[in-house]
């Protein structure tokens, strides 16, 4: 089940909460109002590539962020239209690329949501069980 990408249309609430709770209430770019205030003329890079991000938080089982760290540069951020033609990306030279700088926290986010996602499957399979 973890990493298919049918998944996020399914459980994208959850999702969407866990980062919300654990990575935009921590975010400089999220102003007084609830909103996101990020500089980057897309929007939330977290958001824009969360399908993606699950996807990788399902698929990969490390221990280490490196790995983590590596599969999204090569994934998203090398497709990214900040990324400038000698490989650098203006955002993340400048600290202001969202997923770059709360990445840890998007991944323990994700954890978490998919914990929640296997109770509640678990808890639907005993229920039915038992009927």
């Amino acid at each position: 089940m973890r990493g298919r990408l049918g998944e996020y249309a399914r459980y994208k609430p959850v999702f969407v909460e866990a980062i919300r709770e654990h990575v935009c209430r921590h975010c400089i770019d999220f102003g007084n109002d609830g909103t996101c205030q990020t500089i980057d003329p897309l929007g939330c890079a977290i958001f824009r590539h969360l399908p993606k991000l699950i996807h990788i938080a399902g698929t990969l089982h490390e221990t280490k962020i490196e790995p983590y760290i590596e599969t999204v540069r090569k994934d998203i951020c090398r497709k990214c239209r900040a990324l400038n033609p000698d490989g650098s990306c203006w955002l993340r030279s400048r600290v202001d690329c969202g997923l770059d700088r709360y990445l840890i926290l998007v991944f323990e986010a994700l954890e978490e949501a998919w914990d929640v996602i296997r109770t509640k499957q678990k808890t639907l399979s005993s229920a039915n069980q038992t009927d």
